[in-house]
C-alpha cells in the first residue's frame, strides 16, 4: 500500500503511541509526556511512522502556508522519506472537554480522506489526540510517550535513479513516467553496502543475502544502495534509463530514501529494503506527473538540523522552491537546502571539506562521563553543523607555541564555511596577518610571517571584515565571573549554534558544547584544543584529552586565576541565505 493509505495499528489497545522533540510545537513535560508548546503555530501537518505495536510522531510541518501554497497530498507524501506519511493535523485551539477539535474549513476533501488523528493541546498542556478512523472516529488516542534520545533508531536507506525521457508533448511525458513506474518492481536491480551481489528484488527474495544494514539510524546515518536499471534498457546494469520516443529530452534525477519497520528478520531485511526504495521512487514519480514537470526535475535528499528525518525536495536549485520548502518545514533562514547543502552520497565528503578532523567532538558523548548531575534539571547543548579542527603545526606550518588563536579562528572559519554561509577559503596564518594589518589600527605594523600572537579580540575583527559576521564579546575576571555566564553561553549554542572562540589567560580554545545542571550550578565544557601537535587521528586526540569535556577546575589551572574572554559569533539569518 502508499504509506498514506497505511491504517492506523489496530488495536489501538494495544498500541504505544510514542512522540519526539518537535521543535516548537513538543518538549519534555512531567515524567515522560511530551508538553505542547504553548506558542505552538494553530496548524501543523503531524509527520510520522506507525506500525503494528507503535505509532510515532516525528516532525510537524507547517500547515497554514502549504495549503496557501497549494501542497496537494501526492507532492507533499513525497517530499517525504518512504515509511513516514502524514499522520494527521494539530489544531492547537478548539478541544474542550475531551472532545477533539474541528478540522478547519479549508481542509479539503482529498486530506480528510488520509487523515488519520488530530491533535490538540490539552488543558494541561499536555498533547491530545484522536482518531479520524472511519469506525472509531473521535474515540481518544494515548497515552503520549516522549522519546528523547538523541536519533530516531530506524534503518535507513537511500537510493538514486536518473530516468531520461524523449516525448513529443507533456501528455506523452506523463504516460512514459506511469510506465516507468509501473515497471520499476521488475526492472530495477538493487546492491547493498558490502555486497557484490547485484539482483531484483525477487532475486534477493530467494538469495536472502547476509548483508547487514541493521542499526544504521540508530547513529542518523544513511546506508547508499546502489539502485541499477537493466531491465529497461539494453547494454547492461546502469542507474540511466532511456526510452526513445520522439525528440524532446526530459530528465529526472531520483533520490529517495526509506525508513524501515522495526523487528524485521535479518533475512527479510535487504529485499525489504528494495521493496522500500521502489516505493518511494515511486511517490517521487509521482510528484513529478503532479508537478507538470515535462522538461524534467531534479529531487535531492537533504537531513536538515531540526528535523527528526530525511527529505527529498524536487526543484531544490529554484530560490522560490526553496522559500516554500523553508516555510513548509518550518526552518530558519540559513543555508539548509541550498543544492550543495545536499546530503553527500555514500562516503563522499562534504564538499567544502578541506581534509582535517570533522566534528572530532561527537566522539566524546553527551555528556561527561564523571557527570553527577540529574538527568531531569541537566541540558546539553552543542553547536548546529559541521567544522573542522585547526590546530598547531598544519598546513605546512611550525605554529606550535604561539599559533594557537590562529587555528581557534580558522575552527570557527570553517564552521561558516561548511554551513554554507561563504566560499571564502580559510585564512593561513599568514592571510590572517595581512588582514589584521589592513583592518586593525593596532596591527599596522605587525610583520607578516612573524610569530606574532594574536586574541580572541582579533579572532571578533577578522570574523566581522572576512565574513561580515556580527559578534558580541563576553569579558570574565575569572572562573567564577564565567561559571555565572554559563546560561548566556548556553542560550548562545542553543539559538545561534556558532562556535565560541575562548581566549583563557595565555591560551586560546574553541568552545563548540555545554552541559549545565540547573540544580546544582555544575557545568561541564566541550572543549577543542588548537595545542595538539600530531597528526589527525581521532581516537589519540579523545582518548589524551586534546577535544573533550573540560571542568571549571580545568579553567582555573590553565588561565592560573585569570581572566577569559569569550567571542559568540552570530549566524546569519535572511532571505538572501535561504
Amino acid at each position: 500500500l502508499p504509506s498514506a493509505q497505511l491504517p492506523l495499528p489496530s488495536p489501538i489497545g494495544m498500541v504505544r503511541f510514542v512522540a519526539r522533540r518537535i521543535q516548537g510545537l513538543l518538549a519534555a513535560g512531567p515524567g515522560e509526556a511530551p508538553q505542547v508548546d504553548a506558542e505552538a503555530p494553530p496548524l501543523l501537518w503531524l509527520i510520522g511512522a506507525s506500525s503494528e505495536d507503535e505509532l510515532v510522531l516525528l516532525s510537524a510541518l507547517d500547515a497554514e502556508g502549504g495549503s496557501a501554497a497549494g501542497w496537494s497530498p501526492d507532492i507533499l507524501e513525497a517530499v517525504l522519506p518512504g515509511g513516514l506519511q502524514i499522520l494527521g493535523l494539530f489544531v492547537r485551539d478548539g478541544a474542550a472537554g475531551g472532545a477533539p477539535p474541528a478540522l478547519p474549513n479549508n481542509v479539503s476533501q482529498a486530506w480528510r480522506d488520509r487523515l488519520q488523528l488530530v491533535a490538540s493541546r490539552a488543558q494541561d498542556g499536555s498533547l491530545a489526540s484522536w482518531s479520524l478512523g472511519a469506525s472509531d472516529s473521535g474515540k481518544e488516542l494515548g497515552p503520549w510517550n516522549l522519546d528523547a534520545s538523541p536519533h530516531w533508531a530506524r534503518v535507513c536507506v537511500r537510493g538514486r535513479l536518473t530516468l531520461s525521457v524523449l516525448a513529443s508533448s507533456p501528455k506523452d511525458v506523463d504516460q512514459q513516467l506511469a510506465a516507468l513506474a509501473a515497471e520499476l518492481d521488475v526492472g530495477l536491480r538493487f546492491r547493498f553496502p558490502g555486497s557484490g551481489l547485484v539482483a531484483t528484488i525477487d532475486e534477493l527474495r530467494r538469495a536472502k543475502p547476509p548483508v547487514a544494514i541493521a542499526g544504521q539510524g540508530s547513529t542518523g546515518a544513511v546506508a547508499s544502495v546502489e539502485v541499477l536499471s537493466a531491465g529497461f534498457a539494453a547494454g547492461g546494469p546502469t542507474n540511466f534509463v532511456a526510452m526513445d520516443l520522439t525528440q524532446l529530452p526530459a530528465s529526472y534525477d531520483l533520490d529517495f530514501v526509506a525508513y524501515l519497520a522495526p523487528g524485521l528478520p535479518a533475512e527479510a531485511q535487504v529485499a525489504s529494503a528494495a521493496l522500500a526504495l521502489v516505493a518511494a521512487a515511486k511517490r517521487q514519480l509521482s510528484a513529478a506527473r503532479a508537478l507538470g514537470g515535462e522538461r524534467g526535475l531534479s529531487f535531492r535528499c537533504y537531513a536538515p538540523a531540526g528535523l527528526d528525518h530525511a527529505v527529498c525536495l524536487p526543484c531544490s536549485e529554484d530560490v522560490a522552491a526553496r522559500a516554500r520548502y523553508h516555510q513548509l518545514l518550518r526552518l530558519p533562514k540559513v543555508p539548509l537546502l541550498l543544492p550543495e547543502c545536499a546530503l553527500p552520497w555514500a562516503d563522499e565528503p562534504h564538499s567544502r571539506a578541506g581534509g582535517k578532523l570533522i566534528n572530532p567532538h561527537l566522539n566524546c558523548g553527551p555528556k561527561p562521563g564523571w557527570w553527577k548531575g540529574s538527568e531531569s534539571t541537566t541540558r546539553s547543548v552543542f553547536i548546529r553543523g559541521m567544522y573542522e579542527y585547526s590546530h598547531y603545526m598544519q598546513d605546512n606550518t611550525d605554529d606550535n607555541g604561539w599559533g594557537c588563536a590562529y587555528r581557534a579562528l580558522q575552527t570557527s572559519v570553517s564552521w561558516y564555511r561548511m554551513q554554507y554561509y561563504t566560499e571564502k577559503d580559510i585564512p593561513g596564518i599568514q592571510d590572517i596577518q595581512r588582514l589584521l594589518k589592513r583592518i586593525d589600527e593596532a596591527h599596522k605594523d605587525i610583520v607578516i610571517g612573524s610569530k606574532k600572537w594574536i586574541g580572541t579580540v582579533e579572532g571578533m575583527y577578522l570574523l566581522q571584515d572576512y565574513l561580515g559576521v556580527e559578534c558580541k564579546m563576553m569579558y570574565c575576571q575569572d572562573t567564577s565571573d564565567m561559571a555565572s555566564q554559563v546560561p548566556q553561553m548556553l542560550n548562545h549554542l542553543a539559538t545561534e549554534g556558532t562556535p565560541i572562540m575562548m581566549g583563557a589567560g595565555q591560551y586560546a580554545y574553541t568552545l563548540v558544547g555545554l552541559c549545565f545542571d540547573s540544580a546544582s550550578g555544575e557545568a561541564a565544557f566541550m572543549i577543542v584544543d588548537p595545542h595538539y601537535t600530531g597528526k589527525d587521528e581521532l581516537k589519540n586526540i579523545t582518548q589524551k584529552g586534546w577535544v573533550g569535556w573540560k571542568n571549571l577546575e580545568w579553567f582555573e589551572k590553565v588561565t592560573e586565576g585569570g581572566f577569559i574572554n569569550c567571542c559568540l559569533p552570530n549566524a546569519p539569518r535572511g532571505s538572501e541565505h535561504v
